[in-house]
């Protein structure tokens, strides 16, 4: 057992994420003080963190219970629960795809605070993980108005086991693709996602009440905040803040190829010019990064200090951009055609923030708008 003082560690951070305005919404404190995380985080996780030799270092509860406790209560630490689906072992010092983890609390804080819950709603939540935030959200409104779906079967059935044993029994954990939703529990006052949409399922809007919010990671960088149309089809609204998330597993990428052979057999075919487009903002404005993302998908840039590298998902094409103008291209895409044709409508647009843009979507597919659904605008192609 550890000799940490549990409530005490709960209530510090609760009041660490109050001072950095985490909540923004007060019903969602109420909850964190209320809800027992410990009931809800494995004896052993890993941590992101630098680790000499490479890996993940590994937390558990047997060898070392008060850095176990710190770290579940810690308010800026995702503890990774599964990597690769459940393929890699649970051991210290393994690496690979991260596919389930529980989210940093102030992350959790601010995603729940943007969700305008109030008590009564019918809540639809995608991703259950653990079941802790939906722990949270039956705080606010009766457990048996929750229907939370879980595509793993495994963690499914552990945060239905840690639902119970909290008191949340009442929430219908539910093993299914979260991209079909639940309709035998809508219509829903508001639909969470806890990983993230590189497309908004039609299922969710489906479900969804008139009026009613869906509130998703999208993209991998924004948070946006939908509201369903008076004509149950169509739903628009805001980036209202930036996060991170896994994508949702039937919407994730196949795994890149390995582009380091790619590049080295292809170097001497690639074509070379010169430009004088300048990516650098992507390095520190969230709206010309997200742009860059939505308006070229499919693809990884890896940043280095003189050098960006431009990689297509499926090894076909590629490209690297140097600072001083020089451009090497190869493969059926230009990709950094592509970039310069982002930044510049980043550029025309304004420049907006990550915030300044929004999205709608419908029966003819997704919009990505600057300041509202009549400003600049553009059709996003599948990612």
């Amino acid at each position: 057992m550890t000799g940490t003082d549990l409530t005490a560690l709960r209530r510090d951070c609760a009041q660490t994420l109050e001072d950095d305005g985490q909540f923004a919404d007060p019903w969602v404190r109420s909850a964190f003080e209320a809800v027992d995380r410990t009931l809800f985080v494995p004896p052993r996780f890993w941590i992101k963190a630098e680790r000499e030799g490479g890996g993940f270092p590994l937390v558990d509860r047997a060898t070392d219970p008060d850095a176990w406790a710190r770290a579940v209560y810690s308010p800026g630490r995702a503890l990774v629960t599964q990597m690769d689906d459940g393929a890699t072992a649970l051991v210290d010092g393994a690496a690979g795809r991260f596919t389930s983890s529980l989210s940093e609390l102030r992350v959790v804080a601010r995603q729940l605070s943007h969700l305008g819950l109030e008590h009564g709603h019918r809540v639809l939540h995608i991703g259950t993980g653990s079941g802790y935030d939906c722990a949270l959200i039956a705080e606010r409104t009766p457990a048996d108005h929750v229907v939370t779906l879980e595509v793993d079967d495994h963690l499914a059935e552990d945060a239905r086991r840690n639902l119970a044993t909290a008191g949340y029994g009442g929430v219908r954990a539910v093993t299914g693709d979260g991209e079909h939703g639940w309709p035998g529990g809508g219509p829903y006052d508001r639909v969470l996602c806890t990983a993230s949409a590189m497309r908004v399922p039609r299922a969710w809007i489906d479900q969804t009440r008139p009026g009613g919010i869906i509130l998703t990671p999208y993209r991998g960088l924004a948070l946006v905040r939908l509201v369903v149309a008076d004509d149950g089809k169509t739903a628009c609204g805001p980036v209202v803040d930036a996060m991170t998330f896994m994508v949702l597993r039937g919407q994730r990428a196949a795994d890149a190829a390995d582009m380091r052979e790619i590049i080295g057999a292809t170097l001497s075919e690639s074509d070379k010019s010169r430009t004088d487009t300048d990516l650098s903002p992507v390095e520190h404005e969230l709206g010309a990064e997200f742009l860059l993302h939505a308006l070229v998908p499919g693809i990884r840039v890896v940043f280095g200090r003189d050098t960006w590298w431009f990689e297509a998902h499926d090894g076909a094409s590629w490209a690297a951009w140097k600072r001083d103008g020089r451009v090497r291209q190869w493969g059926a895409r230009r990709l950094l055609k592509e970039a310069a044709q982002a930044m510049a409508a980043w550029q025309e647009s304004g420049s907006p923030a990550l915030t300044d843009l929004g999205l709608t979507v419908g029966a003819e597919g997704e919009c990505l708008w600057v300041r509202g659904p009549e400003g600049p605008s553009w059709r996003l192609r599948a990612a």
